[in-house]
């Protein structure tokens, strides 16, 4: 593979579309936006189409309905190589798609990313891959650009995995928020309470990662939206219960991140969850 298609250009896609050129391939990128980010080692195609003699085309989308989409565009453009979806999409639409993808020769690997911004653009993602091992195989170098590679079974489990991590993360982002409010009633810190947990068995990613500078502070600029995160929550909690394995966080944390979605906008960062637990005005 030497010509590589990127499609999706948002916070994150814009800093990994050029980490492939380091490594040697040929990107041509594609983004619906007018405003699009001035990658000068990327040719920007004018068209959707324009990626169809590719070897290989990356997605970094919204969803698994945009995916379906514009891979079934590049189908009909004539498309025949592989597709690597490394958006955050549902499980059974990724293997209904590789059904459907398979019928014109063309493979499909699903392979998420956990990481933000920040390790997007270091190429030190993790990289949760689901497909055949001789797809994964001959996509290692390419994958590899945008960091760890753990390949995590079939097609699907690669957006399984992600889903679950997501529903783990959120409920890590909220009880450490619930914390820190109520650890700062008691006179406590915020920066006092981070140090603490994050020497404690209490720490996890949101305190090692975004307490001080996004939720403390109040910036809530992290650049992962909320209405993504309910996403993958609202998909894990599909797949927990499927699964047989429903408890009582799992209904509560999604009517949660509902409610502040509602009240928060579809534009909020997930840092700013912290509105919903402790208001700017309640201090």
């Amino acid at each position: 593979m030497q010509q590589i298609g990127f499609v999706g250009l948002g916070a994150m896609g814009s800093v990994m579309a050029p980490l492939p050129v380091a490594a040697g391939f040929s990107v041509i990128a594609f983004d619906t936006a007018s405003q699009l980010p001035d990658l000068p080692d990327i040719t920007m195609a004018a068209a959707l189409t324009d990626l169809a003699t590719c070897d290989a085309i990356i997605t970094m989308l919204p969803d698994g309905t945009v995916v379906t989409a514009v891979t079934t565009q590049l189908a009909a453009a004539g498309f025949r190589g592989l597709i690597i979806d490394m958006s955050s999409s549902h499980p059974d639409s990724t293997i209904q798609l590789g059904t459907e993808l398979a019928a014109y020769g063309i493979r499909l690997i699903d392979a998420p990313v956990s990481g933000g911004v920040k390790k997007a653009a270091t190429g030190s993602l993790m990289v949760m891959a689901g497909g055949s091992a001789e797809d994964i195989a001959a996509a290692t170098t390419l994958i590899s650009c945008f960091g760890s590679l753990q390949h995590v079974g079939p097609l699907a489990a690669g957006h399984a995995m992600k889903a679950l991590n997501n529903y783990v993360s959120a409920a890590g982002l909220l009880a450490s928020m619930q914390a820190l409010a109520t650890a700062e009633s008691f006179g406590i810190s915020a920066d006092k309470f981070t140090s603490v947990i994050n020497g404690s068995t209490g720490r996890n990613n949101t305190t090692e990662v975004k307490m001080m500078p996004f939720i403390a502070s109040r910036r809530y600029d992290s650049g992962f939206f909320l209405r993504l995160m309910a996403k993958d929550v609202t998909i894990a909690s599909e797949l927990i219960n499927n699964a047989g394995f429903d408890a009582p966080i799992t209904p509560a944390l999604n009517r949660y991140l509902a409610a502040a979605l509602d009240e928060l906008g579809q534009d909020a960062d997930h840092t700013g969850l912290y509105e919903m637990v402790n208001p700017a005005a309640k201090d």
